[in-house]
């Protein structure tokens, strides 16, 4: 790969986020963001568990786990990035409860461009210690640069379906699977882009343990949340989506972003999970597809 290539790669990721974000973004409507009242219980629950249980979860086991600085700072980028399209995708195959998945995937959006600068600032400094003040990210700046990659293109993506309402619907489909196009893209600039300071699949086994713990702990902590508080099986199952299916390409543009952390070391992290929670996603849904339809034939 061409040093030109190679410096051009935060540039790719973030225009992919970008498109995913926009793609996302012609899926939702006004109602999607207001639907909270219908549902006051099971979206709280859901953003709970987006918003605060899975970063300390992850926190949790950076703690437990030895692991590098940087692999358990790109960690704690993957569990403050929600899910987006994908995990909309994901409930929909797994029959869940896809308005809800899409309610938080709205909030969640605008809500985490305040939470990621809060939280990725304290695991800098919980984590590197000293060193972390080289790259401490300031507020404000760090909300813009979260907006315009992520709101921004949601914002003009609900524009366009509001404009242009039958576009969007046709749509649809090519835009959830198309997102996951974009990941297996992201992915593979990661992995050009790790080859320059190391080998991939030593980044790959130094990040292996801890990101399944992070994706199973996450699945599980999402479901039995829900079902404590006496959620259905389908709510309970999008919950376990929402909180298990990060957005892995927002993770990597986080890390690898000049503008930002700017470490291509860090977006190892939420690149290997990316690949471990799509190969996983197939067995929960199968797994919760079984146990809703079980429970509608009751």
């Amino acid at each position: 790969m061409t040093e030109l290539l190679s410096a051009y790669i935060p540039t790719i990721l973030q225009i992919l986020l970008f498109l995913v974000m926009f793609g996302m973004g012609m899926t939702l409507t006004i109602p999607d963001f207001t639907r909270v009242g219908i549902a006051p219980k099971a979206v709280f629950t859901g953003l709970v568990n987006q918003i605060i249980l899975v970063p300390l979860i992850a926190y949790g086991i950076v703690l437990l786990i030895p692991m590098e600085p940087m692999i358990a700072m790109g960690l704690m980028v993957c569990a403050c990035s929600p899910g987006g399209a994908v995990s909309n995708l994901f409930s929909y195959l797994s029959k869940g409860d896809t308005a809800l998945s899409i309610t938080l995937t709205a909030i969640s959006s605008i809500v985490t461009i305040f939470t990621i600068p809060l939280i990725i600032n304290f695991s800098l400094e919980a984590i590197l210690g000293e060193a972390s003040k080289s790259i401490q990210l300031p507020l404000g700046k760090t909300i813009f640069n979260i907006f315009k990659l992520t709101a921004l293109p949601v914002f003009l993506g609900m524009f366009i379906n509001h404009k242009f309402p039958a576009t969007a619907e046709k749509s649809k489909p090519a835009i959830k699977w198309g997102s996951i196009t974009v990941i297996v893209l992201a992915l593979l600039f990661m992995v050009l882009k790790l080859e320059e300071i190391g080998d991939s699949w030593s980044f790959l086994k130094a990040t292996f343990l801890s990101v399944i713990l992070l994706n199973f702990g996450t699945l599980a902590v999402g479901f039995f949340s829900a079902k404590f508080l006496k959620l259905s099986t389908k709510q309970s199952a999008t919950i376990s989506i929402e909180s298990g299916m990060q957005n892995n390409v927002l993770g990597m543009t986080l890390a690898m972003s000049p503008s930002l952390l700017n470490s291509p070391e860090m977006a190892a992290t939420p690149g290997v999970y990316g690949v471990v929670m799509s190969i996983l996603a197939i067995g929960v849904i199968a797994i919760f597809k079984g146990m809703i339809t079980k429970e509608k034939t009751k």
